[in-house]
């Protein structure tokens, strides 16, 4: 994992959802631990001796793992799936949960590959994901990518056979990063100017207005 997998990512509720429960995770190389030791353990607990649609020659592993706007997001590999997972960390989604999908309810229930499909937003766009509920990682979507595994001889056979998705996926989650990035260090050098009492060039505020205002 690179170095941006120590970026700190807050627990914070904050205003959504006060039924969806936020991972219990501080750092970006945290969540991923979570991660990978949830699915293991589901794979042992559900999977292990099943043999339709599952694939014990695959490991449970995460790739391309990043934070964007918010969101815990990557190609999470399973002996019975591959998908993208998203895992909001900053702020609940404004979605409604189902009754049946609450934290309270999902407790001591049988694992469900595929929940309820919500719409949700991340990196400026839209996106459709499947709701899930794990006591370790609270609420979670899921796109699923492949549910037949059986064709993949090992892990890197199955991300091979998506590697332009995943690469395209990345590419635009860190444009989307260096974005937000560069619209947080706009406004904090606007905001030292201010506090110091230097004259800010009145042209110099109007672009940072027009590149701030496609954000706030």
């Amino acid at each position: 994992m690179s170095d941006s997998t120590e970026k700190q990512v807050e627990n914070v509720t904050r205003p959504g959802n006060s039924d969806w429960q936020l991972i219990q995770a501080k750092t970006l190389q945290e969540a991923h631990d979570l991660i990978i030791k949830t699915f293991e353990n589901t794979y042992h607990k559900n999977f292990e001796d099943e043999w339709m649609g599952v694939n014990h020659n695959l490991q449970v592993e995460l790739r391309g793992v990043k934070f964007v706007d918010g969101w815990i997001t990557g190609f999470l590999l399973t002996p019975w799936m591959l998908c993208n997972i998203y895992i909001p960390v900053a702020e609940a989604p404004l979605f409604e949960i189902e009754p049946e999908w609450l934290a309270e309810n999902r407790i001591n229930q049988d694992y469900v590959v595929i929940g309820s499909l919500k719409t949700f937003a991340i990196g400026g766009g839209e996106q459709k994901g499947n709701l899930n509920y794990h006591l370790e990682l609270g609420h979670y979507l899921l796109q699923p990518l492949v549910q037949i595994m059986d064709k993949y001889g090992d892990n890197e056979s199955a991300f091979g056979a998506w590697s332009e998705v995943i690469a395209f996926r990345k590419a635009h989650y860190e444009k989307v990063e260096q974005e937000i990035a560069d619209k947080e260090a706009a406004l904090e050098v606007t905001q030292a100017k201010q506090a110091a009492g230097d004259k800010i060039d009145e042209n110099e505020v109007l672009d940072r207005r027009g590149f701030l205002s496609k954000w706030i």
